[in-house]
């Protein structure tokens, strides 16, 4: 039994290993993300509320119809009365009633704020949604942006490991050179700076990868010192928007805009129900109710001891104190606030959707210049070192031409991760992420 308490655990803790190393792709981390976000669980409760929020709506229009059921008993106390001279002396007496009763009340007209409440429930909700959209899309912007700073951390890394390895390699070279009296020995601490700078910088990039490895830990909702390995199968580069194309659907579909222009139908429709006040409202009422002296009278015989009304009420507020004219004045102009709230809004995204074309075309074109400095810096690598074993250069050229590859590779490592950034804030822009 106790072997195979072993292995089960054996078997769960390797589970447990696999999953927390298992490397994830992007579609993975997006997943996580959405299922771990508080922001994103908030806001489907909040869509939730604002769905129920309907049917409450409807109270307006709906009849009304309670009913009551009490008993009540009254006690007066010992007292006297005097009649022809002769006074009378009575005890404490004790009476009861009992009583039922049903009312109904019906709205027939208040000024339209009835159905104008209807209307503002079903745009919050709908505005509800946008915003868990809105939550979505951000939350996927979000992570592709740490996604790919940590696969560059981690791409650079490697460059900086490599760089490590030919500087060690090189630095071999120029000892067994100076064994043979090739070269100055000054060549051999020029080689030795070159490898401690290298392992200085492989030093940073190890700390740049763990802090991108905390970030999107935390974007996904998880311990920041959990293990995280990031795993891209195939890099697609970013495809060319035109500036028509962004801007229109920026304009159209960016999910901020649309949830000012739903927050200004709002604002109307507030209005609205505030100028209501200034009509009359009519309402109808009906009520039955039946009882008496004993609880029985409640109930039977059901044609006796019974009353019923009907009525039909005309209310009109005539003076308020200026608070009606008031609400009505501030709910007018917090509307017409929209008008430079959505144009100002407007001009933020039309300048972020400029500046992230002019980026993410500006990526893919080096991009495409990126590749062929690297094959150059490879090649002119590649001489250095043979003219430096021929004497026909010097340790300084092939330092030079080594850091050239390094930064050459950084650069085009960077190009490539920056750009798939920008390019999912222009979605997130265009609402399309």
């Amino acid at each position: 039994m106790s072997r195979k308490i072993f292995w089960l655990v054996f078997l769960f803790l390797t589970i447990q290993v696999y999953s927390q190393n298992k490397p994830l792709t992007l579609r993975d981390c997006i997943d996580m993300a959405l299922k771990e976000s508080p922001d994103y669980k908030l806001a489907n409760i909040q869509m939730k509320s604002s769905k129920a929020g309907i049917s409450a709506s409807y109270s307006g229009i709906l009849p009304r119809l309670s009913s009551s059921l009490g008993a009540r008993s009254s006690t007066q106390g010992p007292s006297e009365y005097v009649f022809n001279n002769i006074t009378f002396r009575r005890g404490d007496t004790t009476t009861y009633y009992y009583n039922f009763g049903l009312n109904l009340y019906q709205n027939i007209y208040d000024g339209g704020k009835w159905w104008n409440n209807i209307k503002l429930a079903k745009l919050l909700f709908s505005n509800s949604r946008l915003y868990m959209e809105q939550v979505r899309q951000y939350i996927i912007m979000n992570v592709t942006q740490k996604f790919y700073e940590l696969l560059k951390a981690q791409q650079m890394l490697k460059v900086y490991q490599s760089a490590l390895e030919s500087s060690e390699e090189q630095l071999k070279k120029t000892e067994e050179l100076f064994r043979v009296g090739k070269v100055a020995e000054r060549d051999v601490f020029k080689a030795r700076v070159n490898v401690g700078n290298n392992k200085l910088s492989l030093l940073q990039q190890r700390t740049a990868v763990e802090n991108a490895q905390m970030e999107l830990n935390f974007a996904i909702g998880r311990a920041p010192d959990v293990p995280i390995v990031v795993v891209e199968k195939e890099y697609k580069r970013p495809i060319k928007i035109s500036k028509e194309e962004a801007v229109n659907a920026a304009l159209s579909s960016n999910l901020e805009l649309t949830m000012m222009e739903m927050e200004k139908e709002a604002a109307f429709i507030n209005y609205k129900i505030n100028k209501a006040d200034l009509y009359p409202s009519i309402y109808s009422s009906f009520s039955y109710s039946r009882g008496g002296a004993e609880f029985s009278k409640v109930y039977t015989p059901l044609d006796k001891w019974w009353n019923t009304s009907i009525g039909i009420t005309l209310s009109w507020s005539i003076f308020d104190g200026f608070s009606r004219k008031s609400r009505i004045i501030q709910s007018w102009l917090d509307y017409k606030s929209y008008d430079e709230k959505i144009d100002k809004k407007k001009k933020e995204v039309l300048k972020q959707v400029d500046a992230l074309l002019n980026m993410l075309n500006t990526y893919i074109e080096m991009l495409e210049i990126s590749g062929v400095n690297i094959k150059s810096a490879e090649e002119d690598l590649r001489l250095a070192r043979e003219m430096y074993k021929l004497n026909s250069a010097t340790l300084l050229e092939v330092l030079d031409a080594e850091v050239k590859l390094t930064r050459a590779k950084a650069v085009m490592i960077s190009t490539m991760y920056d750009a798939k950034i920008a390019e999912a804030q222009l979605l997130y822009l265009m609402g399309e992420l």
